[in-house]
């Protein structure tokens, strides 16, 4: 059977993939600021970043504390992707009985999706440096393994190779065959869509 796609299933999707950039963005940004706010200092968040400044006590923050309160947004993502991908597993079975995927199973994969902000910002990196001649110092991944005194690239690129593998599960052992194509499309579609509307465009005027 040839590959098509589905218009309805790929408006429902692509939106979808853009509330879910929003709202995995803000959950990362949350792990940030309350592991900030739990270790004392000041802390707020906007459209795309988390700041924290001076603790309770007007201590600057010193590297051991930047250390964890960077690893909470990490965290914050890669545990809710690992929670939906453990839920799949559970319920695997479902996915195999089915020729299209109910609003729940899809709930589910968005949710293990969660995952696939390790991939796409390794990705964005590597596109940085083929762009500039230099890799960038500013994403959480690369600060960690600073931190840590571990190669850049080295927690970005394992994520990253997690990230991949949870995509490649998703796709090809979940979304039935006959909705793949439209699943892909609208992955690329409301991703970068997301991306522009939250980020570039309207995030910096709802959330300063």
């Amino acid at each position: 059977m040839t590959a098509i796609i589905d218009k309805r299933l790929f408006f429902s999707l692509t939106i979808a993939f853009i509330i879910a950039t929003v709202v995995g963005t803000l959950a990362h940004e949350t792990g940030h600021y309350f592991v900030a706010k739990y270790l004392g200092y000041d802390a707020s968040i906007n459209y795309g970043f988390t700041r924290w400044t001076l603790s309770s006590t007007g201590q600057a923050p010193n590297a051991s504390d930047n250390f964890w309160i960077t690893l909470g947004g990490t965290l914050s993502t890669i545990l809710t992707g690992t929670i939906g991908l453990v839920l799949i597993f559970l319920f695997y079975q479902s996915y195999s009985d089915v020729k299209r995927l109910s609003s729940g199973q899809w709930f589910l994969i968005f949710v293990t999706l969660f995952w696939l902000r390790q991939t796409a910002n390794f990705l964005v990196w590597v596109g940085s440096y083929l762009i500039t001649g230099k890799f960038s110092q500013r994403g959480d991944e690369v600060k960690l393994a600073l931190y840590a005194q571990l190669p850049e690239w080295s927690i970005s690129a394992l994520t990253a190779i997690i990230g991949a593998m949870t995509l490649a599960i998703v796709i090809f052992k979940l979304v039935p065959k006959i909705q793949r194509l439209t699943f892909v499309s609208s992955g690329l579609a409301g991703g970068i869509s997301g991306y522009f509307i939250w980020l570039v465009l309207f995030g910096k005027y709802i959330m300063p």
